[in-house]
């Protein structure tokens, strides 16, 4: 897809952008969010959680944006995961009542923070070791309140988490002992069968290892403890994650915003989701009848999972590298012979390696911007 106009009626601030602009007006580069893409393919999302029973609580780590975590909310989420204290932090400032850290935190002072916020919200945070326990402990005892932990087991991505059954019952034992915490369940994240195909060995794969988590809290559970959550489920699994029995919550997002990699090598595409992310760039020179550069390159967009970007709508025009801030467009003999100014579409490679390049969604419908959303959680570091 590519316009051709001539006036750049705006500065490269996405915060100076007129509310009721056309995006085919927008300086460049800049990354649009189609709001209609986007609730349809939240739809989905939550179609598929309610039609099993199941809750959801989408991962914030592509729009890093409480906007867009409420949008979720409104639209049937209970909470919002994310990575990190300070993107909890910038959740809970922005209205968001209930945060999942899916993730350990190795420095006392990253308690006293998550103990602080529980003030304000919920935030629930993960354990796998009795060093994690013990810092949570002296937070929660420290501040006067109770921190909901999670023990994360390992279901086989051998990143984060104890592993299951015995080992993982025994750090719950030692959570549902400790001063200052309370136990608030179980996670785990089948992130190793996300590209698994043909189906039959992807969807096995996922039973098994979701598996592990289930009969883990099962354990939990015969042995006394109460484990109200069971919290696991990526974009690219849980069309079959959400079908196993014991699971509570599923922590997808990303297909909300959709890219290539969640349609072509977790299969969403096939399933209706659809591209409500998408990147926008200027015929910068035309060195070569056969060539095109825009002004879009790595530091606009990524190239992860050996995916690059790929023009909407531009017959016979292939990506073929990126640089710092440039695009190298390779046309063959029936693309279009875009010019210097015009604007081109692109679908990115993988969301959550592109959004973070840019401070804010231009969000939009039918062309139309109504929105600018702040990646406010961008940049956070602690």
């Amino acid at each position: 897809m590519f316009w051709r106009h001539r006036i750049l009626p705006f500065s490269t601030s996405p915060y100076d952008i007129a509310i009721g602009t056309s995006v085919k007006l927008l300086d460049t580069p800049v990354m649009l969010l189609d709001l209609d893409v986007f609730e349809r393919n939240a739809g989905r999302l939550m179609s598929v959680m309610s039609k099993n029973g199941v809750g959801w609580r989408p991962h914030s780590k592509a729009h890093k944006s409480p906007i867009i975590a409420r949008m979720q909310m409104a639209l049937g989420a209970h909470g919002v995961t994310c990575a990190k204290v300070s993107e909890a932090e910038v959740m809970v400032r922005g209205g968001v009542a209930s945060v999942l850290i899916a993730n350990e935190l190795a420095q006392p002072v990253k308690w006293q923070r998550v103990a602080a916020l529980q003030l304000q919200a919920e935030v629930i945070v993960c354990v796998d070791s009795v060093e994690h326990l013990v810092m949570a402990s002296d937070a929660g005892v420290s501040l006067g309140v109770e921190i909901p932990l999670l023990v994360e087991l390992n279901i086989g991505m051998d990143r984060c988490g104890v592993p299951p059954g015995q080992p993982a019952l025994d750090l719950a034992c030692g959570v549902a002992d400790a001063k200052g915490v309370r136990l608030a369940g179980v996670m785990g994240y089948e992130g190793h069968t996300l590209t698994l195909w043909p189906r039959g060995i992807k969807e096995a794969a996922i039973r098994e290892s979701v598996g592990w988590l289930t009969e883990t809290a099962s354990l939990m559970r015969r042995s006394g403890l109460e484990v109200p959550i069971v919290s696991t489920g990526g974009s690219g699994s849980f069309l079959t994650t959400a079908t196993v029995p014991g699971i509570t919550e599923l922590q997808a997002g990303g297909a909300c915003l959709m890219d290539r990699f969640y349609a072509e090598q977790c299969h969403l595409a096939e399933h209706g989701f659809e591209f409500a992310l998408t990147i926008m760039g200027s015929v910068s020179g035309r060195p070569t009848p056969q060539r095109a550069i825009l002004d879009c390159g790595f530091k606009t967009m990524s190239e992860q999972h050996d995916l690059k970007p790929i023009p909407v709508d531009l017959l016979d025009a292939e990506v073929l590298y990126l640089s710092a801030e440039h695009l190298n467009l390779q046309l063959g003999p029936n693309a279009p012979q875009v010019q210097i100014g015009d604007r081109v579409i692109f679908i990115p490679d993988y969301g959550d390696t592109t959004t973070f390049h840019h401070d804010a969604f231009i969000a939009h419908r039918n062309g139309i911007v109504e929105q600018v959303i702040p990646l406010a959680a961008r940049g956070r570091l602690t």
